[in-house]
């Protein structure tokens, strides 16, 4: 599947993640209700990335989206530098911290190619944006690059050990599918399930025009939306294997979404999402720190293709 990086850009550019999450006028109402949406939904999202222990630190956010976890940042006196491939996401990201009076600093940049001097951050956050490149792998070595030594890092990938991939997207969703070419058939489960309407006749679409859809156009497809170009999935081995240049390497999974199972996801206790969630999660939080040393394995200036 050849996505190119300017694909990537223009869904983002359209998508900014989150943006949907309110319809309040009033911008700063906006943001507020994005933020309480956010983090009652993903309350997960504080108790991982800690946002208070970088106070006067310099975190780096690779897809600062609209801001929301950039502000936590910054507000948490961190010294807080925010890229985003989507020029709308970093003009979104700029108009929100000047509204809450907050200081940061925001640019449009390529996170396979990041604009920053080698060990300019003492912490790397990203979270569930770096699966979104046509080359990953060379967005965690310029991570590795831009860290300080024992500098840290936190960052959520799509996990493929999970509920979401091998129950959601890999059975439940490829058996039903048939069940959207009826032409009514999107408003009809919209209105039984409660799904997103648009994205069913966007998947529709997709059913109809393509007989054959290969295996990364499926999950890319089922992650963020029927227009999404690209998205992987990793289990923990393949996790290691991409961050093995890092020391101290561990993960976590966190997240079981009840959105996705309409009127029955709303009958699951809290006790039960957790548990799912943390033995089954669609988050795959890494946490890893750059060694002292440089590893004489490593070669931050070669990029791999």
């Amino acid at each position: 599947m050849n996505v190119s990086i300017d694909e990537v850009k223009e869904f983002w550019d359209v998508h900014p993640c989150g943006s949907k999450l309110s319809d309040s006028k009033d911008r700063i109402n906006y943001f507020n209700e994005i933020e309480a949406k956010r983090y009652q939904t993903e309350w997960h999202i504080p108790l991982v990335a800690k946002f208070e222990q970088y106070r006067n630190r310099d975190v780096l956010e690779i897809g600062c989206g609209i801001g929301t976890d950039g502000l936590q940042f910054a507000k948490s006196g961190a010294s807080y530098t925010g890229i985003d491939l989507s020029p709308q996401a970093v003009k979104t990201t700029k108009e929100r911290f000047s509204l809450f009076g907050v200081k940061g600093k925001i640019e449009v940049a390529n996170a396979e190619d990041l604009p920053f001097e080698e060990g300019a951050f003492d912490h790397v956050y990203s979270f569930g944006v770096i699966h979104h490149s046509p080359y990953t792998e060379r967005i965690v070595e310029e991570i590795y690059r831009v860290l300080r030594p024992r500098g840290t890092i936190c960052i959520m990938v799509y996990n493929k050990s999970s509920i979401n991939y091998y129950f959601e997207i890999m059975f439940l969703r490829k058996i039903f599918r048939w069940l959207l070419i009826p032409k009514l058939a999107p408003r009809l489960i919209s209105l039984i399930t409660g799904l997103d309407e648009t994205k069913l006749s966007g998947h529709r679409g997709i059913m109809l025009k393509k007989k054959n859809i290969s295996k990364s156009e499926w999950i890319s497809i089922n992650t963020d939306g029927p227009d999404c170009p690209l998205a992987k999935v990793y289990n923990r081995r393949e996790v290691h294997a991409m961050f093995s240049n890092f020391e101290d390497v561990r993960t976590e999974v966190w997240y079981f979404d009840k959105s996705h199972w309409s009127w029955f996801g709303k009958l699951i206790p809290y006790s039960l999402e957790r548990f799912l969630g943390r033995r089954w999660g669609w988050h795959r939080l890494v946490f890893g720190r750059k060694p002292n040393h440089q590893n004489p394995f490593h070669n931050p200036a070669q990029k791999q293709m």
